[in-house]
């Protein structure tokens, strides 16, 4: 298993950044190698989906859905499987306390084919590390534009 971790602060409330996390027509703007998602009603743990990006399609499983607070989805199909969790909590403020603001933690993690050959070599793709930068840098990009900033 390969693992890539990115965080950022977003000028915007958690409700907003939740906004765009939980609406599947805005994933194709973040989610890495998704252009679509179909059959998915709601983002909610235990909900399915299906995914396309060019090509290459498969299946997706909301894992945990905590409104406001944690998304966890599994993507299997493209020749692995990869856990997408992101955490998005207030920033700001006094202490962590009345703050408008949101930290987002989002973490990446692969499980290729091909066994202990296949992770030696996902575990420095610096594409994988870019795909996890561009994550939190359209969610937060996304989000400050939805909150007027």
């Amino acid at each position: 298993m390969a693992k890539f971790e990115q965080q950022t602060n977003i000028s915007a409330p958690v409700e907003t950044v939740w906004s765009i996390l939980s609406n599947p027509q805005q994933w194709p703007f973040w989610f890495p190698d998704v252009q679509a998602v179909t059959n998915l009603s709601a983002v909610e743990t235990g909900a399915t989906f299906q995914w396309q990006n060019g090509n290459q399609s498969g299946t997706g499983t909301i894992v945990r859905a905590n409104p406001n607070q944690r998304l966890e989805v599994l993507i299997e199909g493209g020749g692995h499987n990869s856990h997408h969790t992101l955490q998005v909590q207030t920033h700001g403020g006094l202490l962590g306390m009345g703050g408008h603001d949101s930290h987002l933690t989002y973490d990446l993690e692969i499980h290729p084919a091909g066994g202990f050959i296949g992770e030696f070599i996902e575990s420095g793709n610096p594409m994988d590390i870019r795909k996890a930068q561009h994550v939190v840098a359209q969610v937060k990009e996304l989000a400050e534009g939805a909150a007027g900033h």
